[in-house]
């Protein structure tokens, strides 16, 4: 059985990041706390959950284990606005490594 890991290439809408000239050029590429989605305003789960009234893009790991989870991900990025490219992993090869020290068995009960 071949196993992968999936990441995100996100493409952010015009508008949604600090231009790459901004100054000081540290927030160059940041998303901009000011930009919503055409149209997107909070309804009171989205208050409840997040405590402010301004758009707060999805996180993106670095890495997702399976592809459902990468899709649902990209699905929600989309809804937004932005575009996503889904990047698979060639197939993943594990190998047993040695430790440097032997491990610690932890067992259960009282002591």
């Amino acid at each position: 059985m071949n196993e992968y890991v999936w990441k995100l290439d996100v493409e952010y809408p015009e508008g949604a990041l600090f231009p790459e000239d901004f100054e000081p050029a540290w927030w160059a590429g940041r998303k901009r706390a000011d930009w919503k989605p055409e149209g997107w305003e909070p309804d009171v789960e989205y208050l409840e959950r997040f405590q402010t009234t301004r758009f707060i893009w999805p996180s993106v790991r670095r890495v997702y284990l399976s592809r459902t989870a990468a899709v649902e991900r990209a699905l929600l990025l989309e809804h937004y606005g932005a575009k996503v490219r889904l990047l698979r992993s060639k197939p993943l090869e594990f190998e047993e490594r040695s430790f440097r020290r032997p491990l610690r068995v932890i067992r259960g009960g009282a002591a």
